[in-house]
């Protein structure tokens, strides 16, 4: 089951898998990455039977040691099942070589356009691969009999960003949707939802395309029993916040709808933040 309470009982300890949540058959961990940056970046393991995915594995001279660590101490790395890449950025994903060398056999799962641009980070392309249909029809069959369905998410903020739906858990894999920027007063699990808000609002309207895009992914993913959202940065939000953060964001204007003809960022921030 989820693990809310035990992340609201303290701090984690950055050095170590931090499970999220576990029903026995299938469990979810946080695998990391701790690092003094302007984002705080989260790798995630799910483990269903003999079946595993590493989501988002981050930068390889950033990450690839304390996450391989971390993975190592749920299962052996050298069998993972899939990576999976939600959005081509280095800090996602160029650390994709080191871990083909463990595993030449693993198969990516990413979506057309991103299988075009990431084997440049140094891999050969002859992989086994798992295409994501732009039609939300590409999905994983697990051993305990649920799935790993993958969502489109164009344009938040590459054209052919996803995300992933884990029906066991009811977790969303949300990529960049639901993340912000956070250094010193990071935490695993939102505990200050205005504080993280705030922070939240300014990386979506740095980072999102568009409104239409970001409103429409949102109203896509509603109809899922989304138990909790776990973006690539930033931190977990909770059952209790979920249909909060859906609704803040399903009206939130950003990227080009703010820069063309005129600038209408500081109208936002002000009508969002304090109205």
């Amino acid at each position: 089951m989820l693990k809310i309470d035990e992340l609201r009982a303290g701090p984690v300890a950055e050095d170590q898998p931090v499970c999220v949540y576990d029903d026995g058959s299938h469990a979810v961990w946080w695998v990391g990455a701790s690092e003094k940056t302007f984002m705080r970046r989260n790798a995630w393991l799910v483990v269903d039977g003999d079946v595993s995915l590493l989501i988002d594995p981050g930068a390889q001279v950033a990450h690839f040691e304390q996450v391989k660590a971390r993975v190592s101490k749920v299962i052996d790395p050298a069998r993972l099942s899939y990576l999976v890449v939600q959005v081509e950025d280095p800090d996602r994903c160029d650390s994709m070589p080191d871990w083909i060398a463990l595993n030449p056999e693993l198969q990516v799962v990413a979506t057309p356009r991103a299988r075009v641009l990431i084997p440049y980070y140094g891999f050969t392309p002859t992989l086994s691969w798992l295409d994501v249909s732009p039609q939300d029809s590409t999905y994983i069959e697990l051993p305990s009999g649920k799935t790993i369905s993958f969502i489109s998410a164009p344009f938040l903020h590459f054209p052919e960003a996803m995300a992933s739906y884990d029906e066991a858990s009811g977790i969303l894999f949300s990529s960049d949707v639901g993340s912000t920027k956070q250094v010193e007063d990071w935490s695993l699990l939102v505990e200050d939802w205005p504080s993280y808000w705030r922070k939240m609002l300014h990386f979506h309207v740095e980072n999102m395309a568009h409104t239409k895009a970001l409103a429409g992914f949102i109203a896509k993913v509603r109809p899922f029993p989304i138990q909790a959202i776990l973006p690539f940065n930033g931190s977990i939000i909770p059952p209790e916040l979920v249909g909060t953060a859906l609704d803040a964001l399903a009206e939130l204007p950003v990227g080009v709808d703010l820069l063309y003809p005129e600038s209408q960022i500081e109208r936002v921030f002000k009508t969002f933040i304090s109205g």
